[in-house]
């Protein structure tokens, strides 16, 4: 397979992936007690995507979409920030 077809191949999943993020980020209580989203979040990515993509680029990949949800999660709870702040800011 070449890098091409294995690239549009995964490029559902990462989109995926950034939909859950999305909508993980908005469940997020700026109250706080959110840990439960980030691991909700990589157990939906563990249990229906990571069996189907080959790859460990795709599984690190994975990993950082879930370490950033964990950030601006915190983010959010210590600054105050609302979600349209953090949405708007260049990542």
């Amino acid at each position: 397979m070449c890098f091409i077809e294995e690239n549009t191949q995964i490029k559902p999943f990462k989109q995926m992936v950034k939909n859950w993020k999305a909508s993980y980020l908005s469940q997020v209580d700026d109250n706080g007690g959110n840990e439960y989203l980030v691991k909700d979040f990589w157990e939906e990515i563990e249990e229906s995507i990571l069996p189907y993509v080959e790859g460990a680029s795709f599984a690190r990949w994975a990993f950082q979409q879930v370490k950033d949800l964990e950030t601006l999660i915190k983010e959010i709870e210590s600054n105050g920030l609302s979600i349209e702040m953090i949405i708007t800011e260049p990542r």
